[in-house]
């Protein structure tokens, strides 16, 4: 984790891949070792607050199904190819031919890197880092990629406010007004994004009186949320595969525990679990422990043990795992994975370099 102040320098080190070596430094520093103090106090605080009997939650975790948890960890994965799959197209409908067509891996290894790099930053870079990456390797546009990234999210906020009224229809019977706030605050961000493109089309509008650079930068942005919205049957289908896969994931989870909760409770404890990584902590640190084990109170039977060991092994695939496995791919990313220009100067030189071998034969 990253202090605020680290941030830019973290994204420097991250942006050079050729130093991979900078962010183990980073991992280690005064600021990441600051946040991760605060982040343990912090829920040690909630260990308190909730009354957790430590070792009831480790025996409910000690006796969970391996064999569900391992289940629940690879499905969670395949979250990144639907995802990356879902961006494959809307990067295509922005850019057009004005970049070679991307793989489903390559914007799968993407996705997930953005991911790793929201689990370690503060503010939630990610989304950030990877469209850099794209512009990196592809040498697209990176505010036009930038712009399928925004896109990405409103369709998701769009999935997340339907699923979330969904599962209310199951959970008003609770009673509970704290569910309607979760809906509410969906919707408000979905009223957040909307506002936001329309500020964005009114400075296009009026581009004469801003700086060329910043115009050109906003109308590529601009087209880069609205081009990329296309084949909407394929984009959508593809972003309930995500939603579903993190749904199964949590609800393994449950079984390999031994927990009872319904499964609309299992849905909508997902998706406020999406909501709550907004937060500006590293991966939500501290407000997705706090939002979901409070909403596990509230909404079901769960003793405190009992919510607390499901956050712990939650958590545990869904973030830490995350961390774990973008870091390898971080590292060993730069030994295949070579940018577009690279690619291009070995492609033009190799014609030359065959002509001299076959004068060096004559």
């Amino acid at each position: 984790m990253l202090s605020p102040a680290g941030l830019g320098p973290m994204l420097r080190s991250l942006f050079r891949q050729d130093r991979p070596a900078s962010l183990g430094r980073r991992a280690v520093s005064l600021p990441t070792l600051a946040s991760l103090a605060l982040a343990l106090g912090f829920l040690g605080f909630l260990v308190f607050r909730f009354d957790v009997d430590l070792a009831a939650t480790w025996e409910t975790v000690k006796n969970a199904n391996v064999g569900l948890l391992a289940l629940a960890a690879l499905i969670h994965y395949t979250s990144f190819l639907w995802r990356g799959a879902r961006w494959k197209i809307l990067l295509q409908n922005a850019h057009g031919a004005e970049t070679r067509r991307p793989g489903v891996w390559h914007c799968s290894e993407l996705v997930l890197l953005g991911w790793f790099a929201n689990s370690i930053g503060w503010l939630r870079m990610g989304d950030a880092y990877r469209a850099y990456l794209y512009h990196h390797d592809r040498e697209a546009s990176f505010s036009r990629t930038a712009g399928t990234i925004v896109s990405e999210r409103m369709l998701d906020t769009i999935l997340v406010v339907a699923l979330l009224a969904g599962a209310m229809l199951f959970l008003a019977a609770s009673g509970s007004q704290v569910s309607w706030t979760v809906l509410v605050v969906a919707v408000g961000l979905l009223a957040v994004l909307g506002l936001g493109l329309l500020a964005i089309t009114q400075l296009v509008r009026i581009g004469s009186r801003l700086p060329a650079r910043l115009n050109d930068w906003l109308r590529q942005f601009q087209e880069g949320i609205w081009k990329s919205w296309g084949e909407m049957p394929r984009v959508t289908a593809l972003g309930l595969l995500g939603w579903l896969a993190e749904t199964c994931r949590l609800y393994l989870v449950v079984m390999a525990l031994g927990l009872d909760l319904d499964l609309a409770l299992i849905v909508f404890i997902t998706l406020a679990n999406s909501l709550l990584t907004l937060a500006p902590t590293p991966g939500g640190v501290g407000a997705v422990e706090s939002g979901v084990g409070g909403l596990l109170m509230r909404l079901s039977t769960l003793t405190a043990s009992g919510a607390a060991a499901l956050i712990l092994v939650d958590r545990a695939i869904s973030y830490l795992s995350v961390i774990l496995t973008g870091s390898l791919l971080f590292l060993v990313r730069p030994a295949y994975r070579r940018p577009a220009s690279e690619t291009v100067a070995q492609t033009t030189a190799s014609p030359s370099e065959e002509s001299k071998e076959s004068q060096a034969r004559e």
